[in-house]
């Protein structure tokens, strides 16, 4: 577990000082925790995303520019999840991947790529929502599956050339070169702003912009039908997942950055040693980003109404038709013999 820490996602985690991780080193409980908690978070995300991302890319889901963002999201989500498996495996090995050329560049770059494109596809997503619940006429201008297609298209394009820092600032076994510390820190900081604290905002804003076109929704309701009930208004249910796909996202990955950033500000300072509960907190919001990733398939199938739907019908009810069918077929093939027995 050791080499996880020292081989991913966090060029800050590649920045700290040798004595900065041995107190992570010598916590046997927290060494446990995450050779356990790393592969199930990693296993049951890449499995969920996938379940997500069919059902996203098939009818009727497919029809929906939400869809299509959630779709991309679920990719970027399991190509994250899967090289941090790849990096556990590594480490519980003990199979030194980190010390070939360009295999820590290539795992820190995916894992930068990855995070940042999770990020902006969730506030494509938000501003796609909000758009379609505050101006619904613009929106068929707007919100459509080609325009989404091409600002993804530009976005991803956009990542991939920005991120490639890694792979002239980075040396064997994940070490910044001597001569880049300063930028490798000052790019984190960088990246910090891209994946949590703008995006952030832009979801705030987002957000209320959509939860003030859901109260006049409601106002205008109440005056048309002098009926109270929103069980049924697909404004609702729509607000209920958007806020919560945000909120989760949110909430998982903001322990993961401020304690980049707390670990950037001691290391500026001259022989500062961070004891105690820090390292477990580094360690605690690392596995709670990775939740942040992993869960996404939960959340659409408890708040999402019409992907829950899309599920029972798709797998569920199909399973269930299947293993009637099959236990038609065996009474059948029973009921034969059985004749064939008797009569002889």
């Amino acid at each position: 577990m050791a080499n996880i820490q020292a081989d991913v996602t966090t060029i800050e985690n590649e920045t700290l000082p040798q004595n900065l991780t041995s107190h992570l080193k010598s916590d046997a409980c927290m060494v446990g925790l995450e050779l356990f908690l790393v592969p199930v978070i990693a296993v049951f995300g890449i499995t969920g995303n996938a379940f997500s991302l069919a059902l996203f890319s098939t009818k009727p889901l497919n029809e929906h520019t939400s869809s299509f963002l959630l779709g991309c999201r679920s990719l970027s989500d399991i190509g994250f999840l899967s090289v941090l498996l790849f990096v556990w495996a590594s480490g519980v090995f003990n199979l030194h991947l980190s010390q070939i050329d360009l295999v820590c560049q290539t795992v820190v770059y995916l894992t930068y790529v990855f995070s940042c494109l999770s990020a902006w596809l969730v506030v494509l997503f938000a501003l796609e929502n909000c758009i379609m619940l505050t101006t619904p006429f613009s929106a068929k201008k707007i919100c459509k599956i080609g325009n989404a297609k091409g600002i993804t298209s530009c976005m991803t394009i956009a990542i991939v050339l920005c991120y490639s820092f890694p792979f002239w600032t980075v040396g064997r076994n994940c070490v910044p070169k001597d001569n880049y510390q300063g930028l490798v820190t000052r790019l984190v900081y960088v990246d910090s702003a891209l994946t949590m604290f703008v995006p952030f905002a832009i979801m705030t804003f987002a957000l209320i912009g959509m939860l003030i076109s859901f109260i006049k929704s409601c106002e205008r309701r109440r005056r048309r039908t002098f009926s109270s009930t929103t069980s049924k208004n697909p404004i609702r249910h729509a607000i209920i997942m958007i806020f919560m796909s945000t909120l989760t996202f949110v909430l998982l990955t903001l322990p993961s950055n401020v304690s980049r950033i707390r670990l950037l500000y001691f290391l500026k300072m001259d022989g500062a040693q961070i004891f105690g509960t820090k390292p477990v907190f580094q360690a605690i919001s690392e596995l709670t980003y990775y939740l942040s990733l992993a869960i996404n398939f939960v959340i659409y199938y408890a708040f999402g109404r019409r992907f829950r739907a899309s599920f029972n019908e798709n797998v569920l009810r199909k399973r269930t038709r299947r293993h009637n069918n099959t236990a038609r077929r065996t009474n059948c093939i029973s009921h034969a013999f059985l004749r064939e027995t008797t009569s002889v």
